[in-house]
């Protein structure tokens, strides 16, 4: 000890006492952190010596002396009994403590520990007085000095201390000294607002509401009438309230996250120190205080009023969205965690890139590959879109972080690439755009190229989503002039975006005029473009959309934006010419095409002598290129040839990679098809004697053939948004059926077969294309080429306009909902008007009713359901005024046209384009249905009963009949009705109503009565069979149906399996026992099904009790024909049904065994009443 204290020095007299240092409040938002490190002992005691000595006693008025003898009494005992008890309970073991505690909580029940507790208090405030003062007690003398007073005054100065002197004791949690205030709750009007938890904390204030269970719940009932009953009965389990999704489980009270968001274990949190910072939080349930944050308490943090903590938060929240993206089990988690990323995006500083970070992560787990062209159709729940767009625009105006701001990019990317309803709240956001271009467009920007290729990428897809977009857009799209303006480019990938997005604004026939006023820089990268070919791909596609634009100046907006004349002066076609030779690439090589192929096309309009020099130009230029073995262009086309083949072959199914290899490939082929097309002289005939070059139209023909009816396109129903890669693929299609026309080889009908090949092939934004070939096709289908087929018709039909009189209808059948307008892959005049969107809709949409293409197999009886709804039919309310037909003569003409698309199709191997049986049968369904809900005075009125339509509907019908041999379809009735009735609407209702109008007014007509068996096969429900033959038992003796024109790819589809349902083998057994209740094919049908039933030969397993009843029922009650069909039915095998009188045929060995059977049932006595009948065998 004498080694550490030096001398002695007095104290100054004058010199202040010292008093204790008061911590300042925290600037952080948190407690400051007093290790005990920080001092040494002898530190801390040289304080609490001076403390001792400044400190003066209060002096405090004595209480009486009785008073203070009263409560020692009174207190003495149970001083006594709490020392008994503390010594009791130290000399027990752990497990005789946990025995204890089990026992106490078995007698007195859960809540003994809340009322020991209250009992405490009491006794503590009763002691303490209400009125007395809290008497400090007097410093004891024993806590003085022990030296005289006069050494008050001296010092001690100590030797120098080192480290190895010093022990450094471990930190105690540090206890808050302020504790921060809440953000203040949503309002209750406020529906973007989302829960991101509620505290699990201690209230600082107890009340009688805490205490006591509410009124009606499990527990207040188990405390008011059970109250010896466990508190957690597993069999009341049902009783308790559900846990709320995302608030409470495992991953709200058990799992704890350190400072960055990771998972603690649970071995790790009473065991971590407390320096760590993984304290700072309310206790547990217990009252324990554990290492690590609840999700509750990071929520809590999240919505503290200091920013720090709210950035500590936010920096968890984004490793738990992580930890989220990797659980799928935690989905219900992400959005409150989004909830709260979105809330602090706006904030400055840490607080905002965090809060970025975390939003980015979230939506980032709702991703998928952009695919250029499509609406995505991702849905992201609970998604505050207008909020989070507010939030984005004001962090893009206040964020100067690149990787903030390269993360706020890549949101809105993929928001706007979701559909198009997301793409214009994003532009209608206020100052989005505006800060969108400020933050990486603008000269004055600072984020790298990348971000800025990124942000030209969004305005192009934004501008693509709809119209309106479009024009919004085109107010700053001058200052991307700046792109272009340098050249060489620095980056020539915003060289490439800039035109792309300009070349979307051409495509509604907006923002043209920038060819004009900015025609010196625009002159300067042609220039460029000449020497240096990595752009010009993009520069053609640009130069088609102006072109397309300036061919019919009245569509753009506004009017005569750009002039044909502006085309010449500028000698686009020109360059596209000059270029064409220096090209390698295949892809820039049919961008080129596809300008020159519309240059000439304009020409053909606005030209002179219909542009007959400029073919002449072109052709000087291409024409040795395709028809040289060498040359450029024939080479390309020839690799393109080859590349699809080979994919053809290899392709499986609809792999994206792959599918858009081949793509590309068929752009290649469709560009050459289109510039070819492009150079026939305006006077060519079908066929042509001479084309204007030559192309591989025999491998032309052989790809195409293989490619309309190749597997892959049974994928594109379930392919997604990847759908979009087909497009390509029916584009070539599309062409070659224009090129087909004009060869010698092809004859018309083998044309028509094509073209009713290429136009289920379409999809949306095809549909000009189909509207044209559809009617060509009815142009073609005339008087004599019908009659010559086999199709005749009277008279009286073709001067009423015959097949022509469906043309008003076919573009609603093909476009049904007239107020979206796809554009097209290769933009047109009327396209750059009318489109309003230039963006494949969702998958879902697609295929739904809101698109006619592709087109179904039975779109040639679509005018059918115009006809069923023609008080809401757009096309009877678009009718021209010289329209003047009739429902009988437009049922003709849908009729003759499927007759005839059935007929082409057949004859031509083109089965995948055949109307399936299933189609068929609910066609002519709705010729029927055609009088549902109709007035009828006179029969002679009813469409059905005109000879002609019945017919067609037999002729159409004839084909599924079993006879036909055609294969059964996977389809049925249902999945046929779906794209007229609705998802909504169930077939079954549709039959039912079927089945009435046939009762009221059918009057036994054989069409009609064919038409209600294909729904009774043994593969529907059998509430279809149950509905004809119980509910409408009496029509069943109308039908008149044999085997030779049932409708049905198998007579085995009525028989097998067999019907062993109670209500339908009553209805079979009631038709049989009527006299004359089921003829022809009905009656071998309930025949099959009794005689099944009945003999233990023909059971596949049954019960015999039904079999005795059934064969004693028949035996009384059936006629003598009647017992002895049943007697003697059998069916040798379900692949090959026997016909009466075959069915009856049994052998000797069959016939005893039944004998046998009806000897068990009934004995001798029945056996003589049907011995006869065996023996008629």
């Amino acid at each position: 000890m004498s080694s550490l204290v030096g001398a002695v020095f007095e104290r100054s007299a004058t010199s202040k006492p010292s008093s204790p240092f008061a911590p300042g409040p925290s600037s952080a938002g948190f407690p400051q952190a007093t290790h005990r490190s920080k001092k040494s002992a002898f530190s801390k005691a040289r304080e609490q010596n001076v403390q001792r000595r400044d400190h003066l006693p209060t002096v405090v008025p004595s209480q009486p002396m009785q008073q203070h003898a009263e409560a020692g009494r009174s207190l003495d005992w149970r001083e006594q009994m709490s020392r008994e008890n503390e010594y009791r309970v130290s000399a027990m073991t752990e497990d005789e403590r946990e025995q204890e505690k089990k026992e106490i909580l078995q007698r007195f029940g859960p809540g003994i520990g809340d009322i020991l507790k209250k009992a405490r208090e009491a006794r503590e405030r009763n002691v303490a007085g209400p009125s007395s003062p809290r008497i400090e007690p007097l410093p004891s003398a024993l806590a003085s000095p022990s030296r005289p007073a006069s050494s008050a005054s001296k010092k001690i100065r100590f030797a120098e201390v080192t480290e190895s002197d010093v022990h450094v004791y471990e930190s105690a949690p540090p206890s808050p000294r302020k504790k921060a205030l809440a953000l203040p709750p949503p309002s209750i009007d406020d529906n973007d607002a989302v829960s991101i938890g509620t505290w699990k904390g201690k209230s600082p204030a107890s009340t009688l509401a805490n205490e006591e269970p509410e009124e009606g719940t499990p527990e207040y009932i188990r405390r008011r009438f059970f109250p010896s009953a466990p508190s957690n009965n597993p069999n009341l389990a049902w009783m308790e309230e559900s846990a709320r999704p995302g608030s409470s489980g495992p991953a709200s009270t058990s799992l704890r996250f350190d400072l960055s968001g990771n998972v603690l274990p649970p071995s790790l949190h009473d065991s971590l120190p407390t320096h760590l910072g993984l304290h700072h939080h309310a206790p547990d349930e217990t009252g324990v205080q554990l290492a690590g944050y609840t999700l509750d308490d990071i929520f809590l943090m999240s919505r503290s009023e200091v920013k720090a903590q709210r950035a500590a938060a936010m920096r968890m929240l984004g490793g738990i969205a992580d930890w989220a993206n990797l659980n799928e089990d935690q989905a219900e988690l992400r959005p409150r965690v989004l909830a709260a990323g979105i809330e602090a995006m706006a904030e400055r500083g840490s607080l905002g890139l965090h809060a970025v970070e975390v939003v980015w992560k979230c939506l980032s787990a709702y991703a998928v590959p952009i695919i250029a062209g499509v609406e995505l159709g991702i849905t992201i729940p609970s998604l505050p879109l207008s909020h989070l767009l507010q939030q984005t625009a004001t962090a893009l105006e206040t964020s100067e972080d690149p990787t903030s701001l390269g993360h706020l990019l890549a949101i809105l990317r993929q928001l706007a690439n979701t559909n198009n309803d997301t793409a214009t709240e994003i532009v209608s956001t206020p100052s989005l755009i505006s800060n969108l271009f400020r933050a990486f467009l603008l000269s004055s920007s600072h984020t790298s190229t990348e971000h800025a290729n990124e942000a030209l990428q969004l305005l192009t897809t934004l501008a693509s989503s709809s119209r309106a977009n479009a024009r919004t857009l085109c107010e700053p799209a001058d200052a991307l002039l700046r792109f272009i303006a340098i050249l060489p480019p620095p980056n020539p990938h915003l060289v490439t975006s800039t035109l792309a997005f300009y070349k979307t604004l051409a495509s509604y026939g907006l923002y043209s005029n920038i060819a004009s006023t900015a025609h010196l820089p625009l002159t300067d990268l042609a220039r460029y473009i000449h020497d240096n070919h990595s752009l010009a791909a993009p520069w053609a596609e640009l130069l088609e959309a102006w072109i397309v634009c300036a061919t019919d100046p009245h569509h753009t907006t506004p009017e005569h934006d750009i002039l044909w004349s502006q085309v010449v002066a500028c000698g686009w076609g020109q360059d596209l010419l000059a270029i064409m030779p220096k090209l390698d690439d295949s892809d820039d090589m049919a961008a080129v095409w596809r300008a020159t192929a519309t240059w000439l096309e304009g020409a053909r309009i606005n030209g002179v002598r219909a542009g007959e020099e400029e073919r002449a130009e072109c052709l000087a230029s291409v024409k040795a290129g395709f028809e040289t073995e060498g040359g450029l262009e024939h080479k390309t086309v020839q690799a393109a040839l080859s590349n699809l083949t080979s994919e053809l072959s290899l392709i499986e199914g609809s792999d994206p990679e792959k599918m858009a290899r081949m793509g590309r490939v068929a752009e290649t082929l469709a560009a050459a098809i289109r510039l070819w097309l492009a150079c026939l002289p305006t006077s060519s005939t079908n066929p042509i004697s001479s084309p204007p070059f030559r192309l591989p139209f025999e491998q032309l023909s052989e790809i195409c053939r293989k490619l309309v009816a190749h597997p892959v396109w049974s994928a594109l129903p379930g392919s997604g948004a990847g759908y979009a890669v087909y497009r390509p693929l029916s584009s070539l299609l599309a062409r070659y059926l224009r090129l087909s026309r004009h060869l010698p080889n092809i004859s018309q009908d083998v044309w028509m077969a094509q073209a009713l090949a290429v136009i289920a092939r379409l999809l949306p934004g095809d549909e000009d294309f189909a509207v044209e070939v559809t009617n060509e096709l009815i142009d073609l289908f005339t008087v004599e080429w019908t009659n010559a087929r086999g199709f005749d018709m009277t008279l009286e039909f073709w001067n009423k306009r015959g097949l022509k009189i469906l043309k008003p209808f076919l573009p609603h059948v093909i476009r049904p909902t007239l107020d979206v307008f796809v554009g097209p892959s290769t933009t047109s005049p009327n396209s750059i008007k009318y489109s309003t969107t230039q963006r494949l809709p969702t998958h879902s949409s697609a295929f739904s009713r809101e698109y006619g293409v592709p087109l179904r197999r039975d779109w040639s009886l679509a005018p059918l359901d115009h006809l069923l709804r023609s008080g809401v039919s757009p096309a009877f309310q678009n009718l021209p005024p010289s329209w003047d037909g009739s429902e009988v003569d437009v049922t003709r003409a849908a009729l003759l046209l499927t007759n005839i698309c059935r007929e082409i199709s057949s004859r031509y191997s083109l089965s995948s384009f055949v109307l399936t049986r299933e189609e068929a049968v609910f066609g002519c369904m709705k010729v029927f249905m055609l009088e549902h809900g109709q007035p009828h005075n006179d029969s002679a009125e009813e469409v059905f009963r005109d000879p002609l339509v019945n017919k067609l509907m037999d002729n159409l019908l004839s084909r599924y009949t079993a006879v036909a041999g055609l294969p059964t379809s996977p389809d049925d009735l249902e999945q046929a009705a779906i794209p007229f009735l609705g998802s909504s609407t169930p077939f079954y209702q549709y039959y039912t109503d079927f089945i009435a109008l046939y009762d009221a007014i059918s009057f036994s007509h054989p069409t009609f009565a064919r038409l209600l068996l294909p729904p009774t096969t043994m593969k529907y429900a059998p509430d279809y069979r149950r509905h004809l033959w119980n509910d409408f038992a009496h029509v069943i003796r109308t039908i008149r149906v044999t085997p030779e024109t049932l409708i049905a790819g198998d007579l085995g589809e009525y028989l097998w399996p067999v019907d062993s349902d109670p209500q339908m083998l009553g209805g079979y057994l009631r038709a049989l026992l009527k006299d004359g209740g089921v003829q022809d094919f009905l009656r071998l049908v309930a025949l099959h099904h009794v005689a099944c039933n009945i003999w233990p030969d023909l059971r596949e397993n049954g019960e015999d009790e039904r079999a005795e009843k059934l064969l004693k029922a028949v035996i009384e009650q059936g006629s003598h024909d009647t017992v002895a069909e049943v007697m003697r039915y059998r069916q040798a095998s379900k692949q090959h049904v026997s016909l009466p009188p075959d069915c009856f045929n049994i052998h000797e060995n069959l016939r005893i065994s039944r004998l046998d059977f009806v000897r068990r049932v009934g004995g001798d006595v029945l056996v003589e009443r049907v011995h006869g009948l065996f023996s008629q065998g």
